[in-house]
C-alpha cells in the first residue's frame, strides 16, 4: 500500500468515534496476532529448556523467595570489615 494511502486510510480512522477506533484497534489487533509467523524454538532454547526441567526434577532449583533471601543475605567481600 502506497504511503499516501496509507496516510488517507490513518486520517479518516482518526474521524471515527472513540468506540469505533477501539473496534479498529481490536479488529487489527487480532488479525496481526493470526497472521504472525510461527516461529519454532531453537534447538538451543530446547536443550536450555530440557536442562532446566532436568534441573528442577532434580531438585536444584530455588524458590523465588529463597533466591531473594540469599540475595539479601549476600555480602560482597568488598564490603566487609575486619574488626
Amino acid at each position: 500500500m502506497a504511503q499516501e494511502t496509507l496516510n488517507s486510510l490513518i486520517a479518516v480512522m482518526k474521524t471515527l468515534s472513540f468506540q469505533e477506533q477501539e473496534q479498529v484497534i481490536i479488529e487489527l489487533q487480532d488479525n496481526i496476532i493470526r497472521n504472525a509467523p510461527k516461529y519454532e524454538p531453537t534447538e538451543e532454547q530446547k536443550a536450555r529448556l530440557r536442562a532446566a526441567y532436568q534441573q528442577a526434577q532434580a531438585g536444584e532449583v530455588y524458590s523465588q523467595e529463597d533466591a531473594h533471601r540469599m540475595m539479601d543475605e549476600y555480602e560482597p567481600a568488598e564490603y566487609s570489615m575486619a574488626v
